[in-house]
């Protein structure tokens, strides 16, 4: 009976900000727009490479996404300050929508060509500068302060499980259903994230004022951020593990096929691991509620992100590399998710977009950090980037934990 209790009570404190109604939905939303994401990320690179057999061409139609975030996330933060953010994700995400249409009947009428999957991905990252903004400032507009971490940690659980099973269920249909099946799919789980939109009250205005110039609004969070020690510190820290450390997902093929002669399945097995191990960490930080120590423990974890993927890095065989990405993985996940809502617990919220903005410019900065360490891998080695990598964050993180106390003492 003991068990029995402390396991609902676990349950209850994990799944607590589902009970808002506004957030179920936003969060049901954001599982099939993390679900799209993922199932066309393995069908359009399948696609890709058997149009064109070529991996520049993968990297090409890739890095498409990431770019424009560079450019038009700022903007979006700044719109998401402007107008009801539950809109903007709305008519994103209709977008989203119709585009994905579009390309899927592009593939089954055979029509298809790579630009077309280029120009797709542009597309999708100047949607995402817009839509990504507005979908993380509205969730302080759903939750109380004290479920900031809940919400953020069910958002990146949500993202974990589709980032385990969605790529599985991917390469299962495209043998069963072929590539014009599985963008259905895609197309379809879009369009279920703008009817699960409309299920969210409008919400209210924020403060910023609709008529004042955008470039002003701009330049007044960019004045923001760089007047507050604690914003600047949490979003350097967020950028720094994207340059540093999260390239070693890029280099996975290299330690399955090379490093360990595990092949397809040693690869399959290296991407679950970090992915289950990602949704242990996001139902970890699900449970702790209000807890009061986020900084402490931000920077715990972050170093545990580094600390582990030494000792990945430098292994000899596939079994204990998988273990030590379970926990790369699970301080990975704990780590984001204490510093989005630390982020979130000390903006403002009619600066809430703005600063959202950039901290989703991480986003666009993935397909830069992937080059130094591909180039440097070819010129060291795989297992001594990635753990090289891991040594650079632990130091940064000692370094600005020591200069910057008072991130030990946020809450």
């Amino acid at each position: 009976m003991g068990s029995s209790t402390g396991s609902m009570a676990f349950r209850m404190a994990a799944l607590s900000s589902l009970k808002i109604p506004s957030f179920r939905w936003l969060w049901f939303g954001n599982f099939f727009s993390f679900n799209s994401m993922q199932m066309q990320m393995v069908a359009r690179g399948w696609l890709v490479y058997a149009m064109s057999d070529s991996p520049m061409a993968l990297g090409f139609v890739s890095a498409g996404f990431g770019l424009p975030m560079l450019v038009f996330s700022l903007f979006g933060g700044t719109i998401a300050d402007r107008v009801r953010k539950r809109n903007i994700i709305l008519v994103t995400q209709s977008c989203m929508a119709c585009m994905a249409l579009a390309i899927t009947l592009l593939i089954q009428t055979e029509m298809i060509r790579i630009w077309h999957l280029f120009i797709s991905s542009c597309v999708a990252g100047v949607i995402f500068s817009f839509m990504g903004p507005a979908r993380s400032a509205f969730l302080v507009e759903l939750v109380e302060e004290k479920d900031f971490l809940n919400a953020v940690s069910l958002q990146s659980m949500a993202m974990n499980i589709c980032r385990i099973g969605s790529p599985a269920l991917a390469g299962v249909l495209l043998k069963v259903i072929g590539i014009p099946g599985v963008f259905w799919i895609v197309t379809a789980s879009y369009f279920c994230v703008v009817l699960t939109t409309l299920k969210i009250p409008p919400g209210d205005h924020m403060a910023a004022k609709a008529d004042a110039p955008m470039l002003a609004e701009i330049l007044a969070g960019v004045r923001f951020v760089k007047g507050n020690k604690i914003i600047v510190s949490l979003l350097i820290m967020s950028f720094v593990p994207i340059l540093l450390v999260m390239p070693h997902q890029m280099l996975m093929p290299v330690f399955a096929r090379t490093v360990f002669e595990a092949g397809e399945t040693g690869l399959g097995l290296l991407m679950s691991a970090s992915g289950v191990g990602a949704l242990i960490g996001s139902m970890i930080t699900a449970t702790m509620g209000d807890y009061r120590r986020k900084g402490v423990l931000m920077l715990i974890s972050g170093g545990g992100f580094g600390a582990f993927l030494i000792p990945f890095a430098m292994s000899a065989s596939l079994s204990p590399a998988a273990i030590y990405l379970l926990f790369v993985g699970a301080s990975s996940s704990i780590f984001m998710s204490l510093n989005n809502t630390l982020l979130m617990s000390n903006t403002p919220e009619d600066l809430m977009g703005r600063v959202m903005s950039i901290f989703m410019m991480t986003f666009g900065l993935m397909p830069l950090g992937t080059v130094p360490s591909g180039i440097l891998a070819e010129i060291i080695g795989a297992p001594l980037t990635v753990a090289g990598g891991g040594v650079l964050l632990v130091l940064f993180l000692l370094v600005i934990g020591s200069w910057q106390p008072i991130i030990r003492r946020l809450e």
